[in-house]
């Protein structure tokens, strides 16, 4: 797939930030501001603003963008430095509290996995992700017991969004915790993938923003976790942050791994990885198709989650179109049911019949 100019540029900055290089030059002669304000548009959608800062100062000034959105771009970053700093603490606070009930919390991917970032602060993170257990307890039992403790300081917990989580917000941030890691209900591969999670979870002590300690996952966890979620929805992000894990530990398959359409999902992160975002990991050839499928998805997708359609029947049309289509990619990595794919939708329509004709696609 051939790049435009505003795709070359954000890869090029995101390259720059994750080596610690200087950007490449030759790429923003000439650039103009037009192209600048769609390139810092398209690194707000997908997830990587502030990492994508840091390869903008790189670059000689006569070739930066100009002064007005440099500020704009710099007043983003800082809020984004103060969300993390605040994450931190509420992550912090939450495990000791947990811990003072005898319950563990390990902090799945986000704020905790931004320690393999070179500016933690800067990998930009939406909820908070965490896996309860107890010594005492059975891991359902535990799970049970931390919503109940949230509930007991009168902060509502809501079941209806996933059969693998409750969600409940705590000093105002969105915790997801997870009774398992992964959807088995709809995705076949999960259902071996979660009993394999488990066995690789080993949590060891984190200390974020230099004083908060919390437990996260080992990196062989992260390496089937992060491919699992990357398939479900990408983003540049995502993308990031398995060349993190790639710089950081090479590329590693856990004994356990052997599902092919995984393992392709595997390579094809590591190949575009490798192809875009500078990293120099030898990879197995296989999943070369399913990332050039996984590049068009993530900067031109076949379908929005705005609908254009007009009219009842356009509107249920244009998104039974776009979740078929969801199914064969997620089916090409994960062994996806069709039928409960559907039924599920069903089911989320006929609880929220709202839903059905929004012109927006949750």
């Amino acid at each position: 797939m051939k790049l435009d100019i505003t795709e070359q540029m954000l890869f090029a900055l995101l390259r720059s930030a994750l080596h610690g290089t200087h950007a490449d030059a030759t790429i923003f002669a000439g650039i103009t501001s037009e192209a600048w304000q769609e390139c810092s548009r398209l690194s707000v959608r997908q997830g990587v603003m502030a990492l994508a800062w840091d390869g903008l100062i790189t670059l000689p000034t006569e070739l930066q963008p100009p002064k007005s959105l440099k500020i704009n771009w710099w007043l983003a970053v800082e809020r984004c430095e103060k969300r993390y700093r605040y994450y931190c603490r509420v992550i912090s606070d939450l495990s000791t509290f947990y811990a003072t009930h005898g319950i563990t919390a390990v902090q799945l991917k986000g704020v905790g996995f931004a320690n393999n970032y070179p500016i933690p602060s800067h990998r930009e993170g939406g909820d908070i992700d965490i896996f309860t257990y107890s010594s005492g307890l059975s891991d359902r039992e535990a799970n049970s017991l931390a919503d109940k403790l949230m509930r007991g300081r009168g902060i509502e917990v809501d079941f209806s969004h996933s059969q693998k989580h409750s969600m409940f917000y705590y000093k105002g941030i969105p915790i997801e915790n997870h009774k398992k890691f992964l959807n088995t209900e709809i995705y076949r591969t999960a259902v071996s993938m979660d009993i394999l999670l488990r066995k690789l979870l080993r949590p060891r002590l984190t200390v974020l923003d230099g004083k908060y300690e919390v437990l996260t996952p080992s990196p062989d966890f992260n390496t089937v976790f992060l491919a699992f979620h990357s398939a479900l929805g990408f983003a540049m992000h995502h993308l990031c942050d398995w060349a993190c894990l790639l710089k950081k530990q090479g590329l590693k398959i856990p004994e356990g791994v052997t599902d092919e359409r995984f393992l392709n999902m595997i390579y094809a992160l590591t190949h575009l990885c490798n192809r875009y975002l500078g990293t120099e990991v030898l990879v197995m050839k296989g999943g070369e198709e399913l990332a050039e499928n996984l590049l068009k998805e993530m900067l031109h997708p076949t379908y929005n989650i705005n609908v254009p359609a007009t009219g009842k029947w356009g509107i249920l049309v244009y998104k039974l179109k776009r979740m078929l289509h969801i199914h064969r990619l997620c089916d090409s990595v994960m062994r996806v049911s069709l039928v409960k794919w559907l039924w599920i939708s069903v089911i989320q329509h006929v609880r929220f019949p709202q839903s059905i004709f929004r012109r927006t696609v949750s």
